[in-house]
């Protein structure tokens, strides 16, 4: 069975490997919740189910506090005693997942950080209170100077998956105690769908929906107005959902936003922000994807987390920028700590002979929508192929630096020579936009590149014939190939039919996976990558774990602050959410 640990931000959520010493927790804010010092009820949780009766805090000593013998008929004795002191909480920081993912009828570890303050420096008791029976944690004592610990918790194959329990995490000491709420999530065996999500149906039925997922987990999602039935509508609309699929009625008008925007009928690309506030980048009708001549001005707006336009950015929210020719690929969306916005994206330049370069461009703006200055020429930046590279070539993914470099992975397709593919990478400097291109050739297809969160590209390449079989590859955020060094390098038989596997996505650990069809037919299948590159041969049955037989298409695939998984798939619901 496999346990996961989920983490406020970014964190496992199912990788398979044996229980480690765990290291030092850097300390986070408290999530809030009610102090288990000051309770005067039981937890709520607990409510059916056999939990600790009565209070969290240890009460003290009834009696007066000299120890002495009361004077009960002193005249100035004044208003009645009020009873004893309520001790003050326990001076100790608690860091630790808001969640914590354990699958039916196996363990997890819980990791918590310990940070004194106000002088104490003694041992301390970590407990977690309000689990019913079918789970089992035993107190651990964390000694002097030490400032991280973890807990195992059970759980009984009595608890059905999607079970969801709210419970408290504790530390006492001295009499005096502090906490913080944690909640407890029950899956199923490894990559099964979430029976709970979605309560109700999301009722997508195309595929010109962008989704995305905001920092406290709730489901962003972005659409262009105009469809079959209305054709030259301009504009767009926000949603957002509950992270259990229920439309959040808080948000705009019962949970939507619609904003008429004048030649803006097209949607690029939609982005999420750690504000909780969203990207949306949007260009008219004839912008159309392709190789044609017609100039193409692209918009990015700006919202708020209420989904209405950030009037602090741009021209009342929107900023633009023209092009000699409308976008040919993907479009991707930047922002840095800074708050600087870029798009990224590739069109075919194109002269008065009919023919020209492919042209790789970046627009940056600063936090207020102004252009950069100095990068590029009012904020954009350009670069054309070299005339030698004749391969076909695409956008696949940017990534940003913290010096505001842009690296744009390009994939490389030779279609007279089969031997002769490639990976690119279009580098520009973050202050001037100078540009630099390197490339690796290779006779292995480059069917997808993404990034894994931790600042490196991952490419998911086919073999070549005969084997055609799956592998991938990292490069840094410079575009330079990264060797893990000499390790296994076995290759199950390949069991995904030629061609259908170009999804890349990873669990916290920056492990990739990819999902295809089964070689001779049944159904969809995930595989994962070990570090060094081929498909992991001891994930499900050599290699290959198949997906629930209803599902017949999943992709852009998107991690949640949990861990877990949400796809696209059809037919209805429309999206899904995976247990890695």
């Amino acid at each position: 069975m496999a346990l996961a640990l989920l983490l406020p931000v970014a964190t496992a959520c199912g990788d398979e490997e044996p229980i480690q010493k765990p290291g030092p927790v850097e300390t986070q804010a408290d999530a809030g919740g009610q102090d288990a010092s000051t309770s005067t009820t039981p937890d709520a949780s607990c409510a059916g189910a056999t939990c600790d009766a009565g209070v969290i805090v240890e009460s003290p000593d009834a009696g007066p506090a000299d120890g002495g013998v009361t004077d009960v008929g002193a005249p100035d004795a004044g208003a009645p005693d009020a009873g004893p002191d309520v001790p003050l909480p326990l001076p100790v920081d608690l860091s630790a997942p808001s969640e914590l993912l354990v699958r039916s009828d196996d363990f997890a570890v819980l990791r918590v950080g310990v940070e004194r303050h106000e002088g104490f420096t003694g041992p301390v008791t970590l407990s977690i209170r309000g689990l019913p029976s079918e789970f089992f944690v035993a107190d651990r004592n964390v000694s002097e100077g030490t400032s991280a610990a973890a807990l195992v918790v059970s759980a009984s194959g009595r608890v059905g998956p999607g079970t969801r329990l709210d419970a408290t995490l504790v530390a006492t000491a001295e009499g005096r105690s502090t906490s913080r709420p944690l909640r407890m999530l029950v899956a199923g065996p490894s990559f099964t769908l979430d029976p709970t999500f979605p309560v109700v149906p999301l009722d997508w039925a195309d595929w010109s929906r962008f989704v995305d997922v905001s920092p406290d987990g709730k489901l962003l999602t972005a659409y262009p107005i105009a469809n079959a039935s209305s054709p030259s509508a301009q504009g767009y609309v926000l949603d957002r959902h509950h992270a259990d699929g229920i439309p959040d009625l808080t948000f705009g008008m019962l949970g939507s936003v619609t904003h008429p925007r004048p030649a803006m009928s097209r949607m690029l690309a939609f982005k999420a922000l750690p504000t909780g506030g969203s990207l949306v980048a949007g260009a008219a009708a004839d912008c159309h994807d392709g190789d044609n001549a017609t100039p193409c001005t692209i918009r990015v707006s700006r919202h708020l987390a209420t989904g209405m336009l950030d009037t602090s950015f741009g021209d009342e929210g929107v900023a633009s920028t023209r092009f000699n020719s409308a976008s040919r690929s993907l479009v991707k969306l930047l922002v840095d700590e800074a708050g600087r916005v870029s798009v990224a994206l590739t069109y075919y330049d194109y002269d008065l002979t009919q023919s020209g370069p492919y042209v790789y461009a970046v627009q940056r703006w600063e936090a207020d929508g102004r252009p950069v200055a100095g990068f590029g020429t009012e904020g954009r930046a350009t670069y054309a192929l070299p005339a030698y590279e004749q391969r076909f070539n695409n956008l696949r993914e940017a990534l940003q630096t913290k010096d505001g470099t842009v690296v744009i992975a390009v994939s490389l397709f030779d279609s007279g020579s089969p031997g002769n593919h490639g990976l690119g990478f279009v580098r520009m400097d973050g202050k001037t936009g100078q540009a630099r291109w390197s490339v690796e050739s290779s006779p292995n297809l480059h069917r997808n590149v993404a990034t894994d969160g931790h600042g490196r590209f991952v490419s998911l390449l086919n073999t070549y014939a005969p084997g055609y079989d799956l592998l991938v590859q990292w490069y840094d955020e410079t575009g330079t190939r990264i060797y893990f060094g000499t390790g296994s390098t076995t290759m199950p038989p390949r069991q995904l039919a030629i061609g259908s596997a170009n999804e890349l996505f990873f669990d916290d650990e920056g492990t990739p996976y990819t999902v295809g069809q089964i070689e001779g037919g049944g159904g969809l299948a995930v595989v994962r990558f070990t570090r060094h590159g081929p498909v992991d041969p001891g994930f499900g049955t050599n290699g290959i774990l198949r997906l629930d037989v209803r599902l017949n298409s999943v992709s852009g695939f998107i991690r949640e602050p949990n861990g877990c998984l949400l796809a696209k798939t059809v037919p209805e619901p429309g999206l899904v959410r995976f247990w890695p």
